[in-house]
């Protein structure tokens, strides 16, 4: 059988948390192991993950860390999975009920390619925008580099399904001061080897709801560090036919790294 491990990382969410595991409750005839990396967290995350615990209902690993940010959550999380794909959920997302044996197809197909990392669904957002849900492969199922997603200028949510045992090997790198790095860095540099399969399903549910403080959420003066590791990989791993087909993209790379350099000269100690 197909096993998964979820991870949510969390921060004071614990008025959300409960919505995100039911949705995980909802999922059927699968074997789920729900890792739990709390950051440092002052509310009573932990006395509520512990009653989900008591109910007994799936297999729930809570790591409490002092707060070190989502990255280092995510090289923790990896390093504890057991299960054989990895999915990243944040605390105030849910799944769709029974999303992930839908896609047991999808994932038996590329069981056994090593040159595909893992499936790349669709999020619907709530409230909904006008850009809800976009799919740059024109609603085919399809296996790209996530440099075409890049090169198409589609920006979107998704959720990866990703197998843990490549994704070992790919930890965000970690530096003194730096808790944020935007996920673009684990993409640029993941798809110099590996390929993605997207697949034209809605798997997540992202509530965007700009009154809550993300985990993933940050100022960029605040965390220019880790968007200089993020656009300095960027610039390094795209090819430059890919940003030649999406010159807008190429700018505000362009931009976002020299604006992290600057904050560099003017604010590291």
């Amino acid at each position: 059988m197909i096993n998964f491990t979820i991870f949510t990382p969390t921060y004071n969410r614990a008025d959300t948390l409960e919505r995100c595991y039911r949705s995980i409750l909802l999922q059927k005839r699968i074997d789920i192991e729900w890792l739990i990396i709390d950051d440092g967290s002052t509310d009573n995350t932990k006395f509520l993950v512990e009653k989900f615990m008591a109910e007994g209902k799936i297999r729930i690993v809570y790591i409490y860390q002092n707060n070190a940010g989502k990255q280092v959550a995510w090289n923790v999380a990896i390093q504890n999975a057991n299960g054989q794909y990895f999915i990243g959920l944040d605390s105030d997302d849910a799944l769709y009920e029974d999303a992930l044996s839908v896609l047991f197809p999808k994932i038996n197909e590329i069981n056994a390619d090593s040159s595909i990392v893992g499936l790349r669904c669709l999020s619907q957002k709530v409230p909904k925008g006008s850009n809800s849900i976009k799919d740059f492969s024109s609603g085919h199922d399809s296996i790209h580099y996530w440099y075409d997603e890049f090169a198409s200028g589609i920006s979107q949510e998704r959720i990866d399904i990703l197998k843990t045992k490549i994704i070992k090997e790919y930890p965000y790198p970690v530096q003194d001061g730096v808790k944020f790095i935007p996920e673009v860095w684990f993409y640029s540099t993941i798809s110099k080897k590996y390929k993605f399969y997207y697949v034209n399903k809605v798997v997540r549910v992202f509530y965007d709801d700009l009154s809550t403080n993300r985990l993933s959420r940050s100022s960029f003066k605040k965390h220019f560090k880790g968007h200089l590791i993020a656009r300095k990989a960027m610039l390094h791993n795209i090819p430059i036919i890919y940003f030649l087909k999406n010159p807008i993209g190429l700018f505000k790379t362009i931009t976002r790294y020299l604006q992290a350099c600057i904050c560099k000269f003017f604010y590291y100690k």
